[in-house]
């Protein structure tokens, strides 16, 4: 399996001259990882990590490779919805009629029956991104509170540290709901 398909290509993504450091931090974006988090998600230590985006120093392949799958995921469903958009977009616009074979009438229920699957699709794919997303905010905002709470930290979380968690557990927590919703339907047959 290549997670690299769902990618656009790194070198044309960050230029001409990349380096390896360049490719790291874009693949970094690209999943939605901070350093911090990425080195907890590879059980590297941190500063090797930083080691590695600063240009110091090699990432093995097999690094390269985890976070390439780790950003693909994202990356799928947003081509997933772009793609998506386009096709509804020609559908509205008249570039795309008669998804059957049948009469004038036919070809126009079955033209508003995919423009209706079409939105549902992205709206799942958006929840999904959603939840993706809430999820590795409130990962990183629990590291921070860790952090904190560490023998190198002072032992009590800040303020902002826990209110930056209760406001990603929150964001999550929807973000989780809206899935189970939809997940409902579709069990339902309403999708």
């Amino acid at each position: 399996m290549n997670a690299n398909r769902d990618l656009p290509h790194v070198a044309a993504s960050i230029g001409n001259g990349h380096t390896e450091a360049d490719e790291l931090r874009f693949l970094l974006d690209a999943a939605n990882l901070s350093q911090r988090s990425a080195a907890k998600y590879l059980g590297v230590d941190e500063r090797t990590m930083r080691t590695w985006c600063a240009g110091d120093g090699k990432p093995p392949p097999a690094v390269m490779r985890a976070l390439e799958f780790r950003a693909a995921y994202p990356a799928g469903l947003m081509r997933m919805i772009e793609s998506n958009e386009r096709t509804i977009r020609a559908i509205q616009q008249g570039r795309i009629s008669g998804l059957g074979d049948n009469t004038n009438s036919d070809s126009l229920a079955n033209s508003l029956a995919e423009l209706d699957r079409l939105k549902k699709r992205n709206e799942e794919h958006r929840a999904l991104l959603h939840l993706d997303r809430a999820f590795h905010r409130r990962q990183e905002a629990m590291l921070g509170m860790n952090e904190q709470w560490l023998p190198r930290g002072t032992g009590v979380p800040t303020e902002d540290s826990l209110e930056e968690f209760n406001a990603a557990d929150q964001e999550f927590r929807a973000a989780q709901i809206e899935c189970d919703r939809i997940a409902d339907e579709i069990r339902a047959g309403k999708r």
